[in-house]
């Protein structure tokens, strides 16, 4: 309970991270009362009412089948958050594995691990999940945030063997090792739970790095399929009537926007608390 004080104290010392925080937050809470908030059912069409202007009706205007853009915006954050968090799920699992591995063991393990790695980041990511996603005959949410999850591990992967190599030979894993600690036991209970924190920073900056992933393969036509309410594939929508009607295209890319620009904001946050350094920089 101390620890998580101290943290919210510092987080609310930091107004950018503090919002950063809210922002995520208030995304959750949308995801989550979806069917509550949404004044509409975001997959009904109504001609009657198509690309009708913002009005007290239609917050955010309606596109070009009549469905409410406000309820589709917030049905689609239910989509951005199950793509990033999962997604980074996936590469957490992968990366926390091989990085603590290749730091623990050394030689050949560890050279065999990294070059693997290194083969995954001489691919753009966002290339390589595009082309691994191209493959299937139908693209859905699920295949996306596993193929997301599996091409971005090689990062976290590095950012963990970095910090394990930084603690193992710190007094308490000398001790550890002393005492005659299983490796399996050392790593999981010593090692790991003192070198995990830059890799918590760079998971929320992840999920923002995949919640805009997701957005541009719906955009491509590769991510979300119709009828599902994805902000990508909703700018897509709008994009012939991006003269004419812009509030089609305008809105979600605001969310996006808004989404990435909290995790983001939230991450640096997150930095500033865990990591000693900094703080010791700051109060100084």
């Amino acid at each position: 309970m101390g620890l998580i004080r101290e943290s919210w104290q510092q987080l609310r010392k930091n107004k950018v991270a503090l919002a950063g925080a809210l922002i995520v937050v208030l995304l959750v809470v949308v995801a989550a009362l979806a069917p509550a908030i949404a004044p509409f059912d975001p997959y009904e069409a109504n001609l009657e009412e198509a690309l009708e202007s913002p009005s007290g009706r239609h917050v955010m205007g309606t596109d070009y089948l009549g469905r409410d853009i406000f309820s589709r915006i917030v049905y689609g954050a239910r989509i951005s958050l199950q793509v990033g968090i999962l997604a980074e799920m996936i590469s957490l699992a992968i990366g926390i594995f091989v990085g603590a591995i290749a730091a623990h063991y050394r030689g050949w393990v560890d050279q065999t691990l990294m070059r693997v790695a290194d083969m995954f980041f001489a691919f753009p990511t966002a290339l390589l999940a595009m082309a691994v996603i191209a493959v299937f005959e139908e693209p859905s949410i699920t295949k996306i945030f596993i193929v997301l999850g599996i091409v971005n591990w090689a990062g976290i992967a590095r950012l963990v063997r970095g910090s394990i190599l930084s603690v193992k030979e710190r007094e308490f894993a000398e001790a550890a090792r002393a005492l005659g600690v299983r490796p399996r036991r050392l790593i999981a209970r010593h090692l790991l739970p003192n070198a995990l924190a830059p890799v918590f920073v760079a998971a929320t900056i992840g999920v923002a790095g995949n919640i805009l992933t997701e957005a541009w393969l719906s955009f491509l036509g590769l991510g979300a399929q119709a009828p599902l309410a994805s902000w990508g594939s909703m700018i897509t929508a709008g994009q012939p009537f991006i003269y004419t009607k812009p509030w089609i295209c305008l809105c979600p890319g605001l969310a996006i926007v808004i989404t990435v620009l909290g995790f983001n904001l939230f991450g640096d946050g997150l930095r500033d608390i865990l990591d000693p350094r900094l703080k010791r920089a700051a109060s100084g």
